[in-house]
């Protein structure tokens, strides 16, 4: 399944070079076909609560098995941030590839 349709005229919203620069959950982006006005799908959210779970969990184990091996403490923090990393970019892509796209509301300003 490709989330990355644009609900308005069913192209792609936009390539996963300019998702990964600009597009932000709270944030409204235009599609690269159409020119809608668009905003992340409110699944966002809950993916993203669901990605931060396994992320604690896989965080937790490697910190306990880095702090047993006895490690320098700059190993340990760098394995962790190399992994926090990783887990940012797998999160985001997943997020482009299966969170979708829903037509921004326009906000009357008063």
């Amino acid at each position: 399944m490709n989330a990355n349709v644009c609900p308005v005229c069913g192209k792609e919203v936009m390539p996963y070079s300019r998702f990964i620069r600009e597009a932000e959950p709270w944030k409204t982006s235009l599609c690269g076909s159409c020119g809608a006005k668009l905003r992340r799908n409110s699944k966002v959210f809950r993916f993203l609560l669901l990605m931060m779970l396994p992320l604690a969990i896989v965080g937790l184990a490697l910190f306990l098995l880095l702090t047993t091996m006895h490690l320098e403490y700059w190993l340990n923090l760098t394995a962790l941030l190399l992994l926090a990393s990783a887990w940012t970019i797998l999160t985001n892509y997943l997020a482009w590839r299966y969170v979708g796209w829903v037509p921004a509301k326009e906000e009357k300003k008063e």
